[in-house]
């Protein structure tokens, strides 16, 4: 990688990843059985209190990479762990307090995107009503 396409972490932000207080990827693929690999190789870190977004053209692999991340498909290599817990061991463990709101109204199409997050807070059991 190029020096200038790599943004070095803060202090704060290594001090949260020794406290096991980010979300890691390393080497993450995903090979489907016909051969088509759709997951190349992903390396990240993802830390508290900011945003992240994963961005890319239509085929790039994101949908499989947040499918993986989230138990819906496995992965063919690699690793991931949040707050230090395996994502691939533990999932029912990390589903307690991790979940995903799809990108499109694919569930419910008259709801609004702050709809979409109450419905879904509530589907975890967190008061969301009180919170916007």
């Amino acid at each position: 990688m190029k020096p200038e396409n790599l943004e070095l972490p803060s202090r704060e932000l290594l001090r949260q990843e020794n406290e096991n207080r980010v979300l890691k990827i390393n080497g993450l693929k995903k090979t489907f059985d016909n051969g088509f690999e759709a997951v190349k190789g992903v390396n990240l870190r993802m830390f508290s209190g900011q945003i992240f977004a994963l961005l890319g053209q239509n085929g790039a692999g994101k949908t499989t990479t947040i499918s993986m991340l989230t138990g819906l498909i496995n992965s063919s290599e690699g690793s991931a762990s949040i707050f230090g817990i395996d994502l691939f061991e533990k999932m029912d463990d990390v589903r307690q307090f991790l979940g995903v709101c799809p990108q499109h109204n694919i569930l419910f199409d008259l709801l609004s995107p702050e709809e979409h997050l109450n419905i879904f807070s509530d589907f975890k059991g967190v008061d969301s009503h009180s919170k916007m």
